[in-house]
């Protein structure tokens, strides 16, 4: 890969940067990792021995190596195409840079927090955050349209029920949501200096000026996130950078800006992190993490855990209060009691659109997804939706049918099925794995 002189110089100002090292790994191939989804195989069952024997049954065959950092993630080799399988397509895994995997494992997540993943396309950190919460739930948002619908795909294929995805400013949120989360990501738009060896398109693009303007737009999105952070939570910052004004510098504005946050320690040494850089000798940016491709498999990534001290007790006050129809909720009771012994709460409409598991209070929010899509009342019929049908996991077998692989694969390619089930509703189904009503 050619490297521009003007990129070679600026990675001079990083001190613990092997710049020789560096360009030789963008000569080697990127890291490929994927992450399984907890909501679709027991976490006891995610370790090598046994996901090694499980994807055979699929037609993969190969080694995975667990990521150090992730307990669900691992490393996999391009033979494999995880891409292409059918367990992509059911939602069992996510595939996601391994690197890109530390943010959200630092975040310190409990099941009952509420969490705000606050710059989320494509969704990868936003799928292993959920995966975290039992009875707690995230607000997943990306501020660009286009790339909020390919977020609720995502979370839609692995059946993700925990997780209201809007689309918003992080200026517009905080209005609705100060002091409000108990953990925030905030996984930045930065000039992607840490990906060029995965995408050539970032590397042409980068020219002197991108990480001036990049930090710009770090620095307002942090000032916001801090707004929404609750006293006492944690807020992690990370980019795939490695320039000091898009890492370091804006830590550093933040704690100048606000006396109530510090920067958490990480265990640099275990991992093979290097430690951040003391921008203007401020030790307390050591606790940084820096992660740089030739000390680690993966590629750079940047990220820094800062606490919120807890300084007053605040109640929150943007909690769902709403009215129900009840008639039409009875309706969709009845309907799932034939496939699942799932409970749901929270039931909130928008539109004709019955949603569940919505705990906020949605006035005036721009809501791709108002948490888990039950389906859609047409009078006073009830339409399940694919969201729905990926979200279950324990079926009765009396409305379920199993697919062979070929029948599995051609409804997922968009060909119609014949069947000799009786009318009405159906659950598709490949080897246990839901595919759609």
């Amino acid at each position: 890969m050619e490297l521009s002189k003007e990129y070679i110089d600026s990675l001079k100002k990083v001190k613990n940067l092997n710049i020789e090292k560096l360009k030789k790994c963008f000569d080697s191939p990127a890291e490929i990792g994927v992450r399984f989804n907890t909501k679709k195989l027991r976490p006891s069952n995610i370790n090598q021995k046994s996901i090694k024997e499980f994807v055979k049954d699929f037609d993969v065959d190969g080694n995975f190596e667990m990521v150090p950092w992730c307990k669900t993630g691992f490393y996999a080799s391009p033979e494999m195409k995880l891409g292409k399988n059918i367990l992509h397509e059911l939602g069992v895994y996510y595939m996601q840079e391994p690197s890109a995997m530390s943010p959200a494992e630092f975040l310190g997540i409990k099941k009952d927090d509420i969490v705000l993943d606050l710059c989320a396309a494509p969704g990868g950190k936003s799928t292993q955050i959920a995966q975290k919460l039992d009875g707690g739930f995230l607000v997943s948002n990306e501020i660009v349209p286009k790339r909020a619908k390919i977020l609720l795909e995502n979370v839609e294929r692995l059946g993700l029920d925990n997780v209201i995805v809007t689309n918003h400013s992080p200026k517009e949120l905080e209005i609705k949501f100060e002091n409000f989360f108990d953990k925030i990501l905030v996984d930045a738009p930065c000039s992607g200096e840490g990906m060029f060896r995965k995408n050539s398109d970032a590397a042409n693009e980068w020219n002197e000026n991108s990480p001036k303007i990049c930090a710009a737009r770090q620095k307002e999105i942090m000032s916001s996130a801090y707004t929404m952070l609750k006293p006492g939570g944690t807020l992690v910052y990370s980019t795939c950078t490695f320039s000091l004004e898009e890492n370091e510098e804006v830590i550093e504005s933040l704690l100048e800006q606000f006396d109530d946050l510090e920067i958490l320690p990480v265990e640099h040494e275990k991992f093979g992190f290097e430690k951040g850089i003391a921008v203007n000798e401020n030790s307390q940016l050591t606790n940084c993490a820096r992660l740089y491709p030739y000390n680690l498999k993966g590629e750079g990534h940047f990220f820094a855990v800062l606490k919120k001290r807890e300084n007053w007790h605040n109640e929150r006050k943007n909690y769902q209060k709403k009215p129900e129809n009840k008639q039409k909720i009875a309706i969709f009771e009845q309907f799932i009691k034939d496939f699942s012994k799932n409970e749901y709460r929270d039931y909130i409409f928008v539109g004709d659109f019955l949603y569940a598991n919505c705990r906020i209070n949605i006035d005036k929010l721009k809501v791709e997804s108002a948490g888990l899509l039950l389906g859609e009342f047409k009078k006073n019929v009830f339409i399940p939706s694919f969201h729905l049908a990926r979200s279950l996991k324990d079926f009765k077998t009396e409305h379920v049918q199993e697919l062979s692989y070929e029948s599995a694969k051609k409804y997922i390619e968009g060909f119609e099925l014949q069947t000799n089930l009786s009318d009405g509703w159906a659950l598709l189904t490949y080897k246990n794995f839901p595919i759609s009503f």
